[in-house]
């Protein structure tokens, strides 16, 4: 593990052991410095309104980047000990909170942002309200609000500039409820339906890893999503290809195939490739190697710049262990995100499954990092979709609302910004494709020279 990421496991853990409790200052900030969010108080994020439950509860951003929180006293000040902001960056308050401990006479206070909401990351601060009665002892709760960062970085490429760009896990075709293969019979042509109607012609795809079977056709679930998409594709032209060959997965003597489910597809009537190829993230404590392949792509008809896309699947779950080996993988993603961006000197797109969520203890490491080095997250957007759901489903309808990502697409390059972003929900179990939802971004490349 590196030093900084020492540092700020021991910081998260101590976080989540102890809350920090805050003395609120008097004062408050004026409304007419208050501005609007473009994704104001999170309703497009699933949260209530403003002034609405127990305690009318409202956030406002403030022109300092902070949040106003305001709120309704149900009834005299002497009536209750103080009221208890509590901040934090996912919606169970359970990691990196901070507590501001606020006199009963005052309905209102100026909070910092949540842990790990900076504007480049498109994340959120969840907020509740604690009123304790003087009497009766009794706390008393408002429903937890949130609100997005902001987004101080607009889309200002040419329409002819922007590139949209999509990320799925598809859940390989042997992990139905159950076990069996005929869930694919369902979820497969949903799935292509999914990617058709994402108007995405460059895709980052994760678990296409099912093998050879006999009901569809002896094909691998890579080939078989291929075949139907082009068979499908409303698009005479189109022509749906891997940008890799199956001896690029081969592995090297030694080790073990890896998460060769992850690929990069794209539309070879729309772009050009100009180079590819795969990178293997082997890292101590896992015998399976995290892929990362690329593509260096063109749009066909020359009118954008070149562009690199990878797709990245990392290590999934919540124990120390598994947190550990993504600390590894992260240090390598960078990496080669950073060698490809000096090799080519183009936008670099990472996309993928991440396996990494704000809820996680001690806080969605891998994003944070990925941030640090300089990443922009496409959903720190002020045209944003599906934002009230999470990325995932976990075949379970309908899905209830709260904003918790584990898939991602970022870029690092020239320019900065996104355009759109849009989690590709539905609600009904007949239009299930995988237990993860589709993620589309439009993001500016620069001007071609």
């Amino acid at each position: 593990m590196t030093r900084s990421a020492a540092r700020f496991l021991a910081a998260t853990v101590a976080g989540a052991v102890a809350a920090t409790f805050l003395v609120a200052q008097p004062g408050s900030a004026s409304a007419s410095l208050e501005r609007r969010n473009t994704n104001p108080s999170g309703t497009r994020a699933g949260s209530l309104p403003n002034g609405v439950g127990n305690l009318k509860v409202s956030l406002v951003a403030t022109p300092d980047g902070r949040i106003r929180v305001s709120w309704k006293r149900p009834g005299r000040a002497k009536s209750f000990t103080r009221f208890v902001v509590r901040v934090g960056p996912s919606r169970k308050l359970d990691t990196r909170t901070r507590n501001y401990k606020v006199s009963p006479k005052r309905k209102s206070i100026v909070v910092d942002r949540a842990a790990g909401t900076r504007t480049t990351s498109g994340n959120y601060t969840f907020v509740r309200v604690l009123a304790h009665r003087k009497r009766t002892r009794h706390v008393g709760s408002s429903p937890g609000k949130w609100i997005q960062a902001p987004i101080t970085v607009g889309c200002t490429a040419a329409p002819r500039d922007r590139l949209t760009i999509g990320d799925y896990n598809l859940r390989t075709w042997t992990a139905g409820k159950g076990g069996d293969i005929a869930s694919w019979s369902l979820r497969g042509p949903n799935a292509v339906s999914e990617i058709l109607r994402s108007g995405a012609r460059a895709l980052a795809i994760q678990e296409a890893s099912g093998s050879e079977n006999r009901a569809y056709g002896n094909r691998s679930q890579d080939q078989w999503m291929l075949d139907e998409l082009n068979r499908a594709d409303p698009d005479p032209n189109a022509r749906w290809v891997d940008a890799l060959t199956p001896s690029d997965y081969r592995p090297p003597k030694g080790r073990r195939p890896g998460l060769v489910g992850t690929r990069v597809f794209y539309d070879a009537s729309r772009f050009h490739k100009l180079d590819s190829g795969l990178a293997r993230l082997v890292v101590p404590g896992w015998h399976k190697d995290s892929l990362v392949p690329w593509a260096r792509l063109r749009a066909a008809n020359g009118d954008q710049a070149p562009f690199v896309l990878t797709s990245n699947h990392l290590r999934v779950g919540t124990s120390r262990a598994e947190y550990d080996i993504r600390v590894h993988q992260t240090a390598r993603l960078i990496d080669v995100i950073k060698n490809l961006r000096a090799r080519f000197g183009d936008t670099v797109i990472m996309a993928g499954d991440l396996n990494s969520t704000a809820n996680q203890h001690p806080l969605n490491y891998v994003q944070r990092e990925l941030l640090d080095f300089g990443l922009y997250d496409a959903y720190a957007t002020a045209d944003l979709h599906g934002a009230a759901f999470p990325s995932t489903n976990a075949s379970d309808y309908p899905v209830h609302k709260t904003p918790l990502r584990r898939d991602y697409i970022m870029t690092y390059g020239p320019v900065r910004g996104s355009c759109s972003y849009t989690n590709q929900v539905y609600q009904h179990r007949s239009q299930e494709a995988s237990d993860h939802f589709m993620q589309v971004a439009t993001v500016p490349l620069p001007p071609v020279a």
